[in-house]
């Protein structure tokens, strides 16, 4: 019996691997909004349960020798309380009370994440490479804190300027201004 579970579960992978594989970067991202997120919250939204069951059923495969062909898709984290003023990439109070959970979080899962990828974000407004520098700079800001506060690393910085806009109704809004969290575990 378990020999006919075990060939349902790479059959249901395979499928699912190339349903998923036609998209270029597949991405499951959650927002927490809440200005002070428990850890649970963040971990959560960090480490989605259905993409870490796959992940576990990938291991359970390549354990018996078996080649997993599932694409996982990646998880991120995106919230509107690390925002920015136009032009700055200074952490508010604010900000750094969020980072706070998002520290405590990354540190809570240590052994299950091997980089973090922190993407900035501008709004519309300035000139495209004065927006790189700026998201990339504020991603830099947050990468500092969370090294400072928690002593976390292997992290990287991307600057997305403004091509991922996460309020495109309107382009100079605020909710722009922000960064995006995105563990490789």
């Amino acid at each position: 019996m378990s020999k006919h579970l075990l060939i349902a579960t790479m059959v249901a992978s395979i499928v699912y691997g190339s349903a998923v594989a036609g998209e270029k970067e597949a991405r499951q991202t959650v927002s927490v909004n809440s200005p002070n997120p428990t850890v649970e919250e963040v971990e959560g939204a960090l480490f989605p349960k259905e993409i870490s069951a796959l992940k576990d059923e990938c291991a359970q495969m390549e354990k018996i020798g078996l080649r997993c062909q599932s694409v996982i898709p990646k998880s991120s984290l995106d919230t509107i309380q690390i925002t920015f003023d136009r032009g700055s990439a200074l952490l508010t109070d604010e900000g750094k009370g969020f980072l706070r959970s998002v520290g405590a979080a990354l540190q809570r899962k240590s052994g299950v994440w091997k980089s973090l990828a922190i993407e900035g974000h501008t709004d519309s407004t300035g000139s495209e490479a004065a927006n790189k520098r700026l998201s990339k700079s504020r991603a830099e800001s947050v990468k500092s804190f969370l090294q400072a506060e928690f002593g976390l690393t292997n992290i990287e910085t991307l600057g997305r300027a403004s091509e991922m806009l996460r309020d495109p109704e309107n382009p100079t809004s605020g909710l722009n201004r922000r960064v995006e969290f995105v563990p490789n575990w």
